[in-house]
């Protein structure tokens, strides 16, 4: 899963990162600073509304905002 985020630095990427690893252990994430919606995504999860919003909320508490990107479909 995929979601738009206002981080803007390395130190920005760094607390949203800890902040998801933290309420997410089990998962793999990485955060783009040179894509131009500085994407932060949860590798190897199907996209799921609930725990999009799971996701927005710990990304909420770490004083950044993101928003979901639903994956749009390919066929």
């Amino acid at each position: 899963m995929k979601f738009k985020t206002n981080a803007k630095c390395g130190g920005c990427s760094a607390k949203i990162l800890e902040g998801v690893r933290a309420q997410f252990p089990d998962q793999e994430w990485s955060l783009d600073l040179d894509s131009a919606d500085k994407v932060l995504e949860m590798h190897g999860i199907p996209d799921d509304a609930a725990k999009a919003a799971e996701v927005e909320k710990a990304i909420a508490a770490t004083g950044f905002k993101g928003s979901w990107l639903p994956a749009e479909s390919e066929y």
